[in-house]
C-alpha cells in the first residue's frame, strides 16, 4: 500500500511554509530559512512546532507577513531540480 500524499493546504502559510514539487509529491518549504521537509511533516502542529522552535521570533507575525515571501523564494530559483 503505498503512503498516503498529503497536499499542502493554502492555510499553511499562516506557519510560514509554502511547497515545491518534486516527483509529484508537494513538499513543505519554510520561507525564512528555505529547509525542505518531508511529505509526512505535511501536519499543521509539526508545521507550527518548527515555527515555534526554530524561528520563535516571527512566531506571532502575521499572515501578510508570510505570504509576500513566497514570491520572493521562487524569483531566487534555488531549488535547480525543479
Amino acid at each position: 500500500m503505498a503512503a498516503k500524499k498529503r497536499k499542502l493546504s493554502g492555510d499553511y502559510v499562516k506557519f510560514g511554509f509554502t511547497f515545491i514539487e518534486k516527483e509529484e509529491l508537494q513538499l513543505p518549504q519554510y520561507v525564512i530559512c528555505m529547509k525542505v521537509l518531508s511529505n509526512d511533516s505535511l501536519r499543521p502542529n509539526l508545521l507550527e512546532w518548527h515555527l515555534k522552535q526554530q524561528h520563535p521570533t516571527l512566531f506571532l507575525k502575521t499572515i501578510e507577513f508570510f505570504s509576500s515571501k513566497p514570491e520572493s523564494l521562487k524569483r531566487m530559483r534555488l531549488d535547480k531540480s525543479v
